[in-house]
């Protein structure tokens, strides 16, 4: 499931340049080695590189579409493509935008992509630009950031790009939602059968199957339409799905959701759900940061205190 637009536009082309003309960062955090080297070298060349994803078999995406980099060839920049057949956009459709596809892009002091470089591949005194995932100490990705500093590069993180209010510019939108949603429906499928129990989960296939969302949720309303029949087995009885929050992610993913035959419910009804629950239907809840965030001396949660000071506060999330 893949829109045509690429989830990293909101990076615009101007940020971009700016980069490649002035060689300074634009993100409002950025991680650099702190030694006297660490003073870039003005490029002698306005050159930007893609560079091919890597991450998963299943990465399609791309950090700027042809329209993007035929904006900036037409402002002198020579952007090279590191060749890749599993971009939702065609190499063609670059060759043909003014980029030059080949292996190597060394020549570029910018490269960008969407996710974590592996280690082996970072070139040295480069600017990457990419979602490292490391803002929130993220150990697995702790050995990627040390040799990005071992090895003077200058990383611009998208996490971290904000506007002048201090809003991020490129983040998580509904499809990510959307995508999870119908993954985890598929999970569920298999899951369930693996201990003995097969459900109308199976008719749905993994979100990469569909040739866009519109097919994914006709399957999801068709597995619906048995559930509302009854064909759930009763051994497993009612199901309930729980969202976090309410941003770009819970909603695409309660728009799946509500391709089911469902029902709201708060969180303190969930016991009684799970007592009493239709077997024709599934249950969502919404459950907020005050729904399980307690002050660790007692008392209800107040969302300022909690920005301003949050060890004061423990979750019983896991508990409830």
């Amino acid at each position: 499931m893949y829109s045509h637009r690429s989830d990293l536009q909101a990076v615009t082309i101007s940020k971009m340049w700016r980069v490649i003309r002035e060689n300074k960062t634009f993100a409002s955090y950025v991680y650099k080695a702190k030694t006297k080297s660490a003073v870039r070298q003005k490029s002698s060349g306005k050159v930007l590189a893609i560079r091919r994803e890597d991450a998963s078999v299943w990465e399609r995406r791309a950090p700027l579409a042809p329209f993007h980099v035929k904006q900036l060839t037409k402002e002198g920049v020579k952007v090279l493509v590191q060749p890749s057949n599993r971009r939702a956009y065609p190499m063609q459709a670059y060759i043909n935008a003014g980029a030059i596809i080949q292996e190597d892009i060394s020549e570029s002091p910018v490269i960008i992509g969407v996710k974590q470089v592996p280690i082996d591949a970072l070139l040295p005194n480069k600017t990457y630009c990419f979602f490292s995932h490391t803002i929130k100490a993220q150990e697995t990705n702790m050995p990627m950031l040390d040799s990005i500093l071992e090895r003077n590069i200058r990383l611009i993180d998208y996490e971290k790009l904000v506007d002048s209010k201090g809003q991020r510019v490129v983040a998580f939108g509904k499809y990510a939602g959307v995508a999870g949603m119908i993954n985890i429906l598929h999970g569920l499928g298999l899951r369930l059968l693996a201990l003995g129990h097969h459900t109308p989960f199976m008719h749905i296939g993994p979100a990469h199957n569909y040739r866009n969302s519109g097919m994914a949720r006709q399957t999801v309303r068709d597995s619906g339409y048995e559930i509302a029949l009854g064909m759930m087995p009763r051994s497993i009885g009612p199901l309930t799905f729980v969202f976090t929050g309410s941003g770009n992610v819970s909603q695409g993913a309660q728009e799946v959701f509500q391709e089911l035959p469902y029902e709201y419910v708060n969180p303190t009804d969930l016991p009684q759900v799970a007592e009493h629950g239709s077997m024709n239907k599934v249950y969502g809840t919404v459950v907020s940061r005050d729904d399980h965030f307690r002050r660790k001396d007692g008392g209800g949660f107040d969302a300022e205190e909690y920005e301003a000071h949050p060890e004061r506060y423990y979750s019983n999330f896991a508990k409830k």
